[in-house]
C-alpha cells in the first residue's frame, strides 16, 4: 500500500484529512507520539486542539495515555488493531507497549520523519523489499536479512528483511535512498556493523546517502565517520597489500568450508593460513565481496571492481533539536 492508499484505508475513522495523515505516520514510525509532534506535523500551535485531537483518540481507544514523568506530560500509544489491519500491518510491533528507552528511539526516529515531510519514507519490511526489488530490479539476496529457524523442526526457517526497523527515504531527482542510522555514541563498532549489514545492498546501488542521527548535544560522530570513509572508499581492513583476485577465490573458498564446518576440505596449514588471512582482510567490504561470490561465484570478481562502489555516496550528520532526558539516562540505547 502506498501513504495515500493507507491514509484512504483509515479515513472510516472520520478524522481530518491532516490528523488522519498524522495518523498513519505515526503507527507506520513507531507507534507512540507526543503532543508537539502532532502540532509541528500540522503545523499549528500547542493548545486545545492539539489536546483534544490526542484525547479523542483515547477516547475512542484507540490509543492509550502513558506517564513517564510528570513533569513532562502526556505520551500516546497509537495501539488499536483495528487501525494497524487497515493499514495491512495486522501484526506490526509498533501495537506494543515498550520501555523507556526503546519508545526514546521511537519519538527521536518520528521527530526526524516529521522534519522531512516531502521525503517519499520506506517505513515497513513490505515497503522497503517492495522499492529495492521493483524499484531498483535488486534481488531479495541484496537486502540485508536473517534467517530465523523454526522451534518446530518440520517448518521452514523464516527469513525477515531490514530486522533493524530503521526509516529509510527516498529524496531528490531521481531519488536516491536515504538511509537513517540512529547514533546514541556507546557502540563504537554500531555504524560500521550497520554498513557491513548493509553491504551488499549498497554496493548494487548507483547513489545513496547515509544519514546519521543524534541526540542533541550528542558529541560529533568521529567513530561513524570513520567507518563510513572507510567503507565508501573500499578499504580492507588490513597491513598487507590487497587480495589479488587468485588469492580472493582460495580464501572464499576457505571461508565457505570453514562456515559451513567442513574442515576435512582444509588441511592444518591451510586453516592456518585462513585464520590469519581473515584477520587481516574482514570487514564490511570483504564481506560484500564474499556475499556476492557465494551467489554468483567467480563471476562476481570478474564483473566488478574490488572498490565497485558507487561514486555518489554522501554522509549527513543530523541533530535532532529535542531532549529525551525523561526516558531515562541513555535514551534510546535498546
Amino acid at each position: 500500500m502506498t501513504f495515500e492508499e493507507r491514509v484512504s484505508a483509515l479515513g472510516p475513522l472520520g478524522f481530518s484529512p491532516r490528523q488522519t495523515r498524522f495518523l498513519v505516520t505515526v503507527a507506520l514510525h513507531g507507534g507512540f507520539c507526543l503532543r508537539r509532534q502532532y502540532a509541528a506535523f500540522a503545523g499549528v500551535q500547542q493548545g486545545a486542539p492539539v489536546r483534544g485531537f490526542l484525547e479523542k483518540l483515547v477516547h475512542r481507544q484507540l490509543a492509550r495515555r502513558v506517564t513517564y514523568r510528570r513533569d513532562r506530560g502526556y505520551l500516546y500509544h497509537l495501539h488499536a488493531k483495528g487501525v494497524y489491519r487497515a493499514l495491512g500491518e495486522d501484526d506490526n510491533r509498533n501495537r506494543r507497549l515498550a520501555g523507556p528507552a526503546l519508545i526514546a528511539r521511537k519519538l527521536m526516529l518520528l521527530d526526524f520523519v516529521i522534519s522531512e515531510p516531502g521525503a517519499e519514507w520506506l517505513a515497513t519490511e513490505t515497503d522497503k523489499v517492495a522499492a529495492f526489488t521493483e524499484r531498483y530490479v535488486l534481488a531479495r539476496a541484496d537486502l540485508p536479512q536473517r534467517t530465523y529457524p523454526a522451534g518446530d523442526l518440520t517448518k521452514p526457517s523464516t527469513t525477515r528483511y531490514f530486522v533493524e526497523k530503521l526509516p529509510i527515504y527516498l529524496a531528490g531527482e531521481p531519488p536516491v535512498p536515504h538511509f537513517v542510522y540512529l547514533e546514541h555514541g556507546l557502540a563504537q563498532s554500531g555504524c560500521a556493523q550497520f554498513l557491513s549489514d548493509y553491504a551488499t545492498l549498497l554496493r548494487r546501488l548507483p547513489a545513496w546517502t547515509l544519514v546519521v542521527l543524534l541526540p542533541k548535544d550528542m558529541p560529533a560522530p568521529t567513530a561513524c565517520t570513520r567507518a563510513f570513509e572507510a567503507f565508501r572508499d573500499g578499504l580492507f581492513v588490513t597491513e598487507t597489500p590487497a587480495l589479488d583476485r587468485t588469492q580472493l577465490t582460495w580464501y572464499f573458498e576457505a571461508r565457505r568450508a570453514v562456515e559451513q564446518r567442513q574442515f576435512d576440505r582444509l588441511s592444518v596449514a591451510e586453516v592456518a593460513r585462513f585464520r590469519e588471512w581473515h584477520r587481516l582482510n574482514a570487514g564490511p567490504s570483504t564481506d560484500a565481496l564474499f556475499k556476492d561470490w557465494m551467489a554468483a561465484g567467480d563471476r562476481s570478481l570478474s564483473e566488478r571492481p574490488f572498490n565497485g562502489l558507487p561514486q555518489r555516496v554522501n554522509l549527513e550528520v543530523r541533530y535532532l533539536s529535542h531532549q529525551y532526558s525523561q526516558f531515562g539516562d541513555l535514551p534510546g540505547v535498546c
